[in-house]
């Protein structure tokens, strides 16, 4: 891979498996497994990682894993996660694995507790607090029900899933066992390579709202009904901001992965904050028609507050199939700038009480833009989507794990810098990157972010 030569690959670099060598390896050597990319086939694979660390320089090479060599670090890192809960107690355990810390290659922790809620999940976290015995499969298969029997000499389990990085479902065998009434799990992927980026990330969202909706019905044709709405009731279903929702012919709702308690509903009802009836216009859509478009108000899936959300609904064999997308920004950059420009020109007209105030109040959030304040001595005094960091310590926020992100937005100067990081979106497991722009002004540090799939901000480093 000669385009890395000459990169920063270490710690809080978007090359995560290489940052996590770095910072493994040792004068003894350390083994990883990871998926890598076998010279000879071009090929992605799991690969036995050998590193050791030398005259201040990281030597490394690896062979193609055998499936027990896969197997047998799937088991260590299930048995670490074990003893870090037997050292440190459940607490703890639940906050380095919803960590992105916690991710070693493929490998990720999910944990459930003895009531079998997922209280662990660092990929998808909007599981957190659903019985895994309701998750299926879009095969069908009720791969929850079998994970939960799991005992305390463990079992295995394969089963369809997406990727974490891509997104895409593979093949996926995972070690699961019972200790006190917990169950840890976490497993490799068996499947075929991923590579490139998401076909979403640079298309066109409109024509990909209407692939999208069409790969559904075509879902439907080929695979019939059932399997529809388990493919696309689970999480992988979803594709960046895309995902489907779908009424049966009399337009109650039978899938809605984002919003399951509208399952059940009459989508004629839904009603937007304006007063728009969006459900109906929906509605409108013919058996045989081109389908229709609405724009709507509709809850940014990052900050729950109502933005602009453009809607696409065909009908088939009587039933509403819909999907959308939210218009982004022409130029998101300048809008974070300008926002904070702005908050800027508040304080300076009207102090910093008044511009606490302000900012902590839900009116100051545009669309997926609000502020985050600290004072002189970096303590946050404005954190409206995040009020629990009020009076805390801005340094402290990622304290202890590989990137602290507090500590970069603190050492913004007048000048200002941006901070490119990845964020989960917890309420639709797309795992996005936030784009943060922090200046500092009259000693106050004054930050605000937006959100894309997209590593870094463009012109940025």
């Amino acid at each position: 891979l000669p385009t890395l030569e000459g990169q920063y690959v270490g710690p809080g670099s978007r090359f995560s498996g290489l940052g996590r060598m770095i910072t493994d390896s040792t004068e003894d050597g350390v083994w990883s497994t990871d998926r890598g990319i076998n010279p000879v086939t071009k090929q992605e694979e799991p690969r036995r990682v050998f590193l050791i660390l030398h005259d201040g320089l990281v030597f490394a090479t690896s062979h193609s894993a055998l499936a027990e060599d896969v197997a047998g670090s799937t088991k260590e890192y299930v048995n670490k996660a074990i003893a870090k809960y037997n050292d440190d107690g459940l607490d703890a355990v639940i906050s380095h694995y919803n960590s992105q810390d916690s991710l070693d290659g493929q490998f990720y922790l999910f944990l459930i507790g003895a009531d079998d809620n997922y209280v662990a999940h660092p990929i998808f976290p909007h599981l957190i607090g659903s019985d895994i015995k309701d998750v299926v499969g879009s095969d069908g298969q009720e791969l929850g029900k079998e994970i939960a029997q799991a005992t305390e000499d463990g079992i295995w389990v394969e089963y369809l899933w997406p990727h974490p990085v891509s997104r895409k479902e593979q093949q996926k065998v995972t070690w699961a066992i019972r200790h006190d009434g917990l169950i840890f799990a976490s497993g490799y992927y068996a499947g075929g390579p991923e590579s490139g980026s998401p076909a979403w990330q640079e298309a066109d969202p409109r024509e990909y709202t209407v692939q999208y909706v069409s790969q559904a019905i075509e879902r439907y044709e080929r695979e019939g009904l059932e399997s529809m709405l388990n493919y696309y009731n689970s999480v992988a279903s979803f594709e960046g901001q895309w995902y489907l929702f779908a009424t049966d012919a009399s337009d109650i709702y039978h899938v809605h992965p984002l919003i399951a308690r509208l399952i059940g509903t009459d989508i004629k009802n839904v009603v937007g904050s304006d007063g728009y009836e969006l459900g109906k216009e929906l509605a409108k859509a013919t058996d045989g028609g081109e389908g229709v478009w609405v724009e709507y108000l509709w809850p940014h899936p990052v900050t729950l507050k109502e933005v602009p959300k453009v809607g696409y609904a065909v009908r088939h064999d009587g039933m509403l199939f819909a999907s959308g997308y939210y218009p982004q920004v022409e130029d998101p950059t300048a809008h974070t700038k300008a926002y904070v420009q702005k908050a800027i020109e508040y304080y300076e007209a009207n102090g910093l009480d008044a511009t606490i105030a302000h900012y902590n109040s839900p009116e100051s959030v545009d669309g997926q833009w609000s502020l985050t304040m600290a004072d002189g001595n970096d303590v946050v005094r404005v954190a409206v989507l995040a009020p629990h960091l009020v009076g805390t310590d801005l340094k402290d926020v990622g304290a202890g794990r590989i990137r602290n992100i507090g500590e970069e937005m603190a050492a913004a100067s007048e000048q200002g810098i941006w901070i490119n990081f990845v964020f989960p979106n917890t309420r639709s497991s797309e795992t996005l990157y936030a784009h943060t722009w922090a200046i500092r002004h009259d000693g106050l540090l004054f930050t605000s972010r937006y959100y894309d799939d997209k590593p870094d901000v463009s012109g940025t480093p």
